[in-house]
């Protein structure tokens, strides 16, 4: 077994594996460990993955968003028939039981079950919450990026990282209450995308992509090529709220963007306290950011014109 250090989310995270797991954990991670354990910023919590390798060779299937009742339950069993992740409260443990079959599949042990439980452990803590957002730099400045499912949040964000941008994340930003830089994670090693638009790129043939079942998008890893221009965190100066009943930009009152991320912020806490201070936190970032209704144009080179000139103002 060997035992390495990374980020994720903004999680410290102490990863033991077995060897023929440390092909997962480099495409989870990325080929450089943190090498010093006290990272990524002090104070973080540690989160100690594991993987076990398994024999088991049932056909994986799409587990539910959610399990059920997971924000009351201690233990949290993500399950897709073929590989399992628990997710401990208790001891901020991640224990991934991978099937042999599963050990090439991204989906498995990328989407369903470490995104996923990193996402569980953000939402159930009561000094963490998340966003349905990604985020982009430009210019020194950034902005985080919502939308409701369908508008093409995912399809902005990687256009705007084709065009020379800085990527943080593409679908969940992360928020560690007690980070002083007041910074939001992502995880941008990866994007969910249109199989249609990576074809339609020269720079993502020999990306490793597959597609998500029962879903008309891949999981994209993106290539050595954009590793640069991939950051984990950053400190936005605006939130863009991505829409197609316009195309102009405006700005939003701050009250209308904490009822927009409401369901996101308060999710998997039960406890009023716990809401309150999410929300309190978010709006205390809101209060130094532009915020703005950001209509999308036809053209994908149009909108990312827009967005280079609303991050220079």
């Amino acid at each position: 077994m060997q035992r390495t250090f990374h980020e994720f989310y903004g999680y410290r995270v102490a990863c033991t594996a077995p060897a023929e797991a440390q092909p997962v954990v480099q495409r989870l991670f990325g080929a450089q460990p943190i090498v010093d354990p006290h990272l990524p910023w002090p104070g973080t919590d540690t989160v100690h993955l594991s993987f076990e390798v398994t024999g088991d060779s049932h056909a994986p299937v799409p587990p539910p968003y959610f399990p059920p009742h997971w924000e009351k339950l201690d233990e949290i069993v993500l399950d897709t028939g073929s590989s399992t992740a628990v997710v401990c409260l208790a001891d901020r443990a991640v224990r991934v039981q991978l099937a042999r079959s599963d050990l090439d599949n991204p989906i498995v042990w990328g989407r369903w079950l470490v995104e996923k439980a990193f996402l569980v452990l953000t939402l159930r803590s009561d000094r963490h919450y998340g966003l349905h957002a990604g985020a982009l730099s430009l210019n020194s400045r950034a902005a985080l990026v919502t939308a409701d499912s369908g508008v093409g949040k995912s399809t902005f964000t990687a256009w705007g990282l084709f065009q020379g941008a800085t990527l943080i994340g593409e679908d969940a930003m992360m928020r560690h209450i007690d980070d002083p830089e007041g910074r939001f994670w992502g995880y941008p090693r990866c994007s969910y995308l249109d199989p249609a638009l990576v074809k339609s790129r020269p720079e993502l043939t020999d990306a490793v992509s597959a597609m998500v079942p029962a879903r008309e998008k891949c999981r994209l890893e993106w290539p050595p090529s954009f590793e640069s221009r991939l950051l984990t965190a950053v400190r936005p100066q605006a939130l863009l709220v991505l829409t197609r009943a316009h195309q102009e930009i405006r700005s939003v009152g701050i009250d209308a963007v904490i009822e927009l991320c409401r369901s996101d912020f308060t999710a998997g806490k039960l406890d009023a306290d716990a809401r309150d201070r999410a929300e309190d936190d978010l709006r205390t970032r809101l209060g130094s950011m532009d915020l703005l209704e950001f209509g999308l144009a036809p053209d994908l080179d149009t909108n990312y014109t827009r967005l280079a000139a609303t991050l220079r103002a």
